[in-house]
């Protein structure tokens, strides 16, 4: 019985090894799209090869060895487009909004450095794969509540748990920045502000914790462990970014204040809805943002309805890096309308290829992962997709195929399954 388990064993792990040899020897050309590759480069009637997980070509088919490829496919009025970056999102971290029990991104207390948002993230999220459809292969999960909320985490959005998921680990700190207004009126008009009495008592409190960390990371071995102290080594040393969400003007100027005391080398500012009126002193600093939603209304009643809209273009005219994200209500099933949210900006004056860049190469910078993925260029991760017509139009934009590292992947989810159930039940024809 044992022999029998044995063999039984050894059967399994060698056809296991045969797969994983078959994975990384598959190759591919793919030929005749229109390749933007992210880096202000556009291919017309281009090429694109894959080795294994990585880009071993790209440029024109008559440069290619065609030879060299196992197969090789036309895509003839195709586009191909690197992979989507999701920023600030709670995608895998939540999954009904009405049942708490389904909601794993927050935790009790102001001051969780130390809380990882990477070990709650579901791989198995109905949401996620809704999103994959529309492009986005890579999402960063962060979690929320109190003044530092914890660490966020680069994850692939086709895995099989967590562990497979993570691309980047623990890459950055989540921190809400003290208001200096209250809102009053309806959330979703726009509305006056109010100063908030309590704020300089917790930017005090802010300080007083950002030195008693950086004092403490200047000790290599302290005598007590601290685990919210230990988790904030990174943003001194610039293995980590620190993630400051703040809108209006008065508090951007303070977290620049802030970065220059406590000499942070990675700041980047979530939201910045007044960010173009400080766009040069942020460029100076080396501060980029994660723009706040672009599809949505001004903040201020004063301000024109177009304001959101026009923040991209400005921030890209005075040379800020920036991403699109998009925090907000339902802002986990809302990052399937990341690109179309970039054509709004595109139709608003901002160039495309920026637009691309802010929702590929610019985020993955960010996140310290634009060595591996965020443009199509050779010795990079083969991380693309292919549409019928423009991604950034969602009349025509439809995503066709997504490579994964390399991987063909299948974006089948609930709603597509629904689709095609109902459409045999009646008997009409699938449409593409």
């Amino acid at each position: 019985m044992t022999a029998k388990i044995n063999l039984l064993i050894l059967a399994f792990t060698l056809g296991a090894l045969n797969l994983i040899a078959q994975k990384g020897d598959r190759s591919v050309i793919l030929t005749g799209g229109k390749i933007y590759t992210a880096t202000g480069k556009t291919i017309e009637n281009g090429a694109i090869g894959i080795k294994g997980n990585s880009i071993a070509f790209i440029g024109k088919p008559s440069d290619a060895i065609i030879a060299e490829y196992e197969r090789a496919e036309n895509l003839e009025g195709k586009h191909v487009y690197p992979g989507l970056i999701a920023t600030n999102t709670t995608l895998g971290l939540t999954e009904i909004f009405s049942v708490r029990a389904t909601r794993d991104y927050r935790e009790v207390g102001d001051m969780n450095p130390n809380v990882r948002s990477i070990i709650a993230y579901n791989a198995e999220s109905d949401i996620t794969t809704t999103v994959v459809e529309n492009g986005v292969l890579f999402a960063q999960i962060c979690p929320r509540g109190g003044t530092i909320s914890g660490t966020t985490s680069l994850v692939k959005l086709k895995a099989w748990n967590w562990e497979d998921a993570a691309y980047k680990m623990d890459e950055g700190i989540m921190m809400d920045w003290p208001r200096m207004f209250k809102r009053k009126g309806e959330r979703e008009d726009p509305r006056e502000f109010q100063p908030d009495g309590k704020y300089a008592k917790r930017i005090q409190e802010l300080e007083e914790f950002f030195l008693a960390a950086k004092s403490y990371t200047k000790t290599k071995y302290p005598s007590e462990r601290d685990l919210r102290l230990e988790a904030m080594r990174g943003i001194f040393n610039g293995s980590k970014r620190l993630y400051i969400e703040a809108d209006f003007i008065k508090e951007i100027r303070e977290v620049i204040a802030f970065k220059r005391r406590f000499e942070l080398p990675k700041i980047t500012i979530i939201g910045g809805y007044e960010a173009d009126m400080v766009a040069e002193l942020l460029a100076e600093n080396d501060i980029s943002i994660l723009v706040r939603r672009v599809i949505s209304l001004p903040r201020m009643a004063e301000d024109h309805i177009d304001a959101p809209f026009l923040l991209p273009s400005k921030l890209a005219e005075a040379g800020v890096t920036f991403a699109f994200q998009m925090d907000g209500d339902m802002e986990p099933i809302q990052n399937r309308n990341l690109a179309f949210a970039a054509g709004i900006a595109i139709a608003n004056g901002l160039d495309r290829e920026v637009a691309l860049q802010s929702l590929t190469i610019h985020p993955a910078e960010i996140l310290g992962v634009d060595d591996r993925t965020g443009s199509l260029e050779v010795g990079k991760e083969a991380n693309f997709i292919i549409t019928e017509g423009d991604l950034f139009d969602i009349r025509t934009g439809t995503v066709l195929r997504h490579y994964l590292q390399g991987e063909l992947i299948d974006p089948e989810n609930r709603q597509t399954t629904l689709y095609k159930k109902y459409l045999r039940k009646y008997g009409l024809p699938e449409v593409e």
